[in-house]
């Protein structure tokens, strides 16, 4: 009996172990074909008369802007060789601990356009990015869109002035319905005794 016991364990530690490592090979495999990060090799905007920023001395960001709709920013590089990118979420944080992603892709030589899905957090969005070059360097780069406000228009004066009269009124007319339940119940005892 001991002697099968330990071999349903063994059987199964060797299935989570095979398991685990298929798991994490694919993953591997399959980091480039993350849903949160999209590229097209198939631009060329010309050679661009400024960058947006110097990533390292191989690897610029020609442009960037925030796509509210999709909700994350399409980047456009510039490299002179190819080389390993990582852009990782940067969002405005609160107090306590989380969890963010990091997306890790091969930009071609070239000008290559990115796409990065990075949600607003309190109002705010950002990327940062690093090259084996910019580690090397002890810098990294970022693209944020600042805090932002979400898109509604403030309660003005008279509406706020609406809102508390008309609770005045509901409050008045609640406090006025139960004292009038309250007496009439009063007045059927007091029938009710008599």
């Amino acid at each position: 009996m001991r002697r099968i016991l330990i071999l349903c364990v063994a059987v199964s530690l060797t299935a989570a172990c095979v398991a685990v490592g298929g798991a994490a090979a694919q993953g591997a495999n399959e980091s480039d074909a993350d849903p949160g990060i999209e590229t097209n090799t198939s631009v060329n905007v010309g050679e661009p008369e400024t960058y947006a920023q110097e990533i390292d001395a191989q690897t610029r960001l020609v442009s960037w802007e925030y796509d509210y709709d999709r909700g994350g920013f399409t980047l456009l590089f510039e490299t002179d060789d190819s080389t390993r990118i990582t852009l990782t979420e940067a969002v405005q944080f609160g107090e306590g601990s989380g969890s963010g992603r990091i997306y890790q892709h091969r930009l071609p030589e070239g000008q290559t356009e990115v796409f990065v899905a990075v949600p607003l957090r309190a109002g705010q969005a950002a990327v940062t990015m690093t090259t084996p070059g910019s580690i090397a360097n002890n810098r990294f780069s970022y693209v944020s869109t600042g805090q932002t406000s979400p898109n509604r228009p403030p309660i003005d004066y008279e509406r706020a002035q609406l809102l508390v009269i008309l609770s005045a009124f509901g409050g008045a007319g609640l406090t006025y319905r139960v004292v009038k339940y309250r007496r009439e119940d009063e007045q059927k005892e007091v029938e009710q005794i008599l």
